[in-house]
């Protein structure tokens, strides 16, 4: 493991963490950003979040990621644990790449799985060795995971991680709903609640 580490107390609207990053670059992107609760459990809630500046920032109604991102920091801040925060946006495609696949999605009425095969780019190109590396770092071997995508339980469990899915559904809206049934037909991800 190859990074530096600063922290500071954050006051947030759910709650206070601590709040880390660690940095593996010069690269603003190569830093991993973690909010991490104060109580002390056995076993930690963990959420992953990649970056949305759509929802996160611009609170695009198009995805669920900013709700997703809320109700993880309540449930953490109310029962142990963490968030680890990555800074790649569109599913590890980057910024860029996200709004020509958003834009190809409009003009073509297609999903942005569709979009990004036609465009030539990986659906999830995202790795989870970062977030290991950050568990590991806090002696972490088991946690409850806050997510519907498998692809995230598998990083873990391959890095032997002992992972306990808790689902994190967020009813979708008229906006999200062809959103997240794309990634529920197409990414495979596990949504049983709403759609």
């Amino acid at each position: 493991m190859s990074f530096e580490i600063s922290n500071c107390q954050i006051h947030s609207h759910y709650g206070d963490f601590e709040f880390f990053c660690f940095n593996y670059g010069e690269c603003e992107n190569d830093n991993v950003l973690v909010l991490k609760s104060s109580k002390e459990v056995v076993i930690p809630y963990l959420r992953v979040q990649s970056a949305c500046f759509t929802s996160e920032i611009f609170r695009s109604k198009d995805c669920d990621c900013h709700e997703q991102l809320e109700k993880s920091l309540a449930i953490i801040s109310e029962h142990g644990g963490m968030l680890i925060y990555l800074l790649q946006d569109g599913r590890g495609a980057g910024i860029f790449d996200k709004i020509k696949g958003m834009k190809l999605s409009q003009l073509q009425g297609i999903n942005t799985a569709e979009a990004y095969d036609k465009l030539g780019i990986e659906r999830d190109p995202r790795s989870y060795e970062r977030v290991t590396e950050v568990l590991e770092y806090f002696r972490i071997t088991s946690v409850k995971l806050l997510t519907n995508n498998p692809r995230k339980i598998d990083g873990l469990k391959s890095k032997k991680i002992t992972v306990e899915r808790i689902p994190l559904e967020i009813e979708p809206t008229e906006d999200s709903k062809s959103y997240l049934k794309s990634k529920k037909d197409e990414l495979g991800h596990m949504f049983s609640k709403y759609l």
